[in-house]
């Protein structure tokens, strides 16, 4: 997915936006948004940043569901079953493609209105310090020699299934994959040197790249990362790759289109304040926005994509 939208120049476009959308007696009591995993996580954090912008933008309450379990599933679940009304909404990104091309999901994308797609969190390939290294090329050259080369992974979750995509990109080559976990269960290996390459969201890589405990040698999505200027993606390594993880805001299918027209342009609101901009940015999260209609067609090929993939696991 794109690093950064053009979309986000017409603030006041989407004032104009969201003053029109909810002129229709819209919203007249709290909106639920349901987070489909555990209180603090990163989806979690997105959610109650944007919460009080949403509230200001939306003039009326918040109210956020935090439904852990079965790989962001359950949760997920609870918003399809939701009354079509615009009262209820679902924070979540790739996960819910991957377990819906892995069958873990009863039901699929199409049981949603898209609202909008906001906030990427880049991907990014990353070695222990003590690697030796440098390229993704050196990487490949490593995996086709004697040693088994370990990446670790949350086995049919994002991270797996970005390693996949490269493997894919390359000839004959083929990690021994193991079972580490999320980004911090990742980290926690790449630090203690049992394995030899994962991927991290770029904000979870951020802090040990500067304390000088790993090394990015590429970055997944179509552009470079901000904060990470110096480090070419993968694509321009000749691996092409594009993947992040971007939240998508999801409404039961078949709510009212102006309620969902009129949420989305809430998140985009909330996006658009210079405050919650900045922590983003710091927060190593890139500020992004894509209508509903502009995002219909990026997530079908998306899923498409990890489809694919899913289908060499079977």
């Amino acid at each position: 997915m794109r690093a950064l939208r053009p979309y986000l120049a017409a603030a006041c476009g989407a004032v104009i936006a969201t003053g029109a959308a909810l002129a229709q007696d819209y919203p007249s009591e709290p909106i639920e948004i349901v987070v489909p995993a555990a209180a603090g996580g990163g989806t979690d954090v997105l959610v109650r940043t944007l919460e009080p912008h949403l509230e200001e933008a939306l003039g009326t309450s918040v109210v956020v569901i935090n439904v852990p379990g079965s790989g962001s599933v359950g949760g997920s679940r609870r918003v399809v079953e939701a009354e079509p009304d615009g009262y209820t909404a679902l924070a979540n990104h790739v996960t819910l493609l991957s377990a819906m091309a892995l069958g873990k999901a009863d039901f699929t994308i199409d049981d949603y209105d898209i609202a909008a797609l906001s906030v990427e969190i880049p991907l990014v390939v990353v070695v222990p310090a003590s690697s030796d290294v440098e390229t993704l090329d050196q990487l490949m050259d490593k995996v086709r020699g004697d040693e088994p080369v370990i990446a670790g992974v949350n086995l049919g979750a994002v991270n797996h299934f970005s390693m996949l995509m490269l493997q894919a990109r390359a000839d004959d080559v083929a990690f021994r994959f193991v079972q580490t976990g999320g980004g911090a269960a990742t980290t926690a290996a790449l630090l203690g040197e049992h394995i030899d390459v994962g991927v991290l969201a770029g904000s979870e890589a951020l802090p040990v790249v500067e304390s000088g405990d790993v090394r990015v040698i590429a970055a997944l999505g179509g552009d470079r990362i901000p904060y990470f200027p110096d480090v070419p993606t993968a694509t321009e390594q000749g691996y092409p790759t594009n993947m992040g993880v971007e939240y998508m805001w999801l409404m039961p299918d078949g709510t009212p289109a102006d309620r969902v027209e009129a949420f989305g342009a809430a998140i985009r609101a909330a996006i658009e304040n210079e405050e919650v901009a900045a922590t983003l940015t710091e927060r190593g999260m890139i500020p992004s926005f894509a209508t509903g209609e502009q995002a219909g067609p990026e997530v079908a090929e998306l899923y498409r994509t990890i489809e694919g993939i899913a289908a060499t696991l079977e």
